[in-house]
């Protein structure tokens, strides 16, 4: 079996192991889990907003930094130049 088939199985089966585990849950012990991953965020992002070391004329390097952002905290994104 190739390294891509394999690691799909993987993802698949890590996949329905979260969410099972997830079901086992009360929503009530999820929310402040998923508010304080988002406030982090937030606070990363407001950030890169007062970062001075970032400017330039075309806010390139805040919204790459942004992306980034992003992407580390596993929300899928992209950028598209101009």
């Amino acid at each position: 079996m190739d390294l891509q088939t394999t690691r799909k199985l993987y993802e698949n089966a890590l996949g329905e192991l979260a969410a099972k585990y997830l079901e086992s849950l009360d929503p009530e012990e999820i929310r402040p889990l998923m508010e304080s991953r988002a406030l982090e965020l937030i606070s990363q992002i407001k950030s890169i907003l007062d970062d001075e070391t970032l400017e330039d004329p075309g806010c390139f390097r805040r919204i790459d930094a942004m992306v980034d952002a992003f992407h580390d905290h596993g929300v899928p994104v992209s950028r598209h130049d101009w």
